[in-house]
């Protein structure tokens, strides 16, 4: 809550972006509805979901794709 996801999220895709990196994705567990929005608010999409992917406390959870153009023809 105090932007430090967010600021390493953005540090990410700088450094990405300065090393000659297109574009970027990650993987999320379905579940994690603050990550998942926080991705979402910083220009990732979902690309993928893996339905019941992984068995966490007894629950199967997805596993989510998501992805984001980076490069220099991007908007960010």
């Amino acid at each position: 809550g105090r932007g430090i996801g967010r600021a390493l999220v953005r540090a990410a895709c700088a450094a990405a972006r300065d090393r000659g990196a297109r574009r970027l994705t990650l993987r999320v567990l379905g579940h994690n509805v603050p990550a998942r929005a926080l991705y979402a608010a910083e220009g990732f999409v979902v690309e993928g979901v893996l339905p019941g992917e992984f068995l966490l406390d007894g629950e199967y959870v997805d596993d989510v794709l998501m992805g984001r153009a980076i490069g220099p023809d991007s908007a960010a």
